[in-house]
Order: structure tokens, then C-alpha cells, then sequence
């Protein structure tokens, strides 16, 4: 299993958070591992290859939006974005 980082964490919290074994977990990856290929490699030594829908993703723009760091903000600022799609 290749992980991306954030994914990588959420499964070690998800693991070390879980009480019950039996009990099914589901961790949902938030990228592809070949985003982040120099963290990939240092943790895992195998580089992960772009697959060919994202050969272009470091030429991509980047799109960010800066908040406040408070509940509502975040929530209407994601209220917002579905709102146009």
C-alpha cells in the first residue's frame, strides 16, 4: 500500500485511535501519492510515477482560498463553493 502523507497520518491516527478491532474503519485518501513523490520516496525508497491524468499537475496552477481560522468561516466558505458546482 502506497500512501500519500496526509492519508499516511490519518491511517496511523485511525489505527492508534481505534479500540475495538472488529469494528470496520473506513480512511478515505485526500491524494494521490505521486503529489508529494519526495516524501513518497524518503518513506517508503519507492518514487511513485504521475499516472497520466495528472502528468501536468506541477505545471497546474494552485488554487487556495485564506480564512479565519473559526468554525463558521470554514463552513461557509465550503457552503459557498458547493453552491457552484
Amino acid at each position: 500500500m502506497l500512501l500519500d502523507p496526509h492519508t499516511a497520518v490519518g491511517l496511523a491516527a485511525a489505527r492508534q485511535a481505534r479500540a475495538d478491532a472488529s469494528v470496520p474503519m473506513v480512511v478515505l485518501s485526500t491524494a494521490h501519492p505521486a503529489k508529494f513523490p519526495d516524501a513518497v520516496e524518503a518513506a517508503s525508497g519507492v518514487r511513485p510515477p504521475l499516472p497520466e491524468h495528472l502528468a501536468d499537475l506541477f505545471d497546474r496552477p494552485e488554487h487556495f482560498e485564506v480564512c479565519a481560522n473559526d468554525f463558521a468561516t470554514v463552513r461557509g466558505l465550503i457552503e459557498a463553493t458547493l453552491d457552484k458546482s
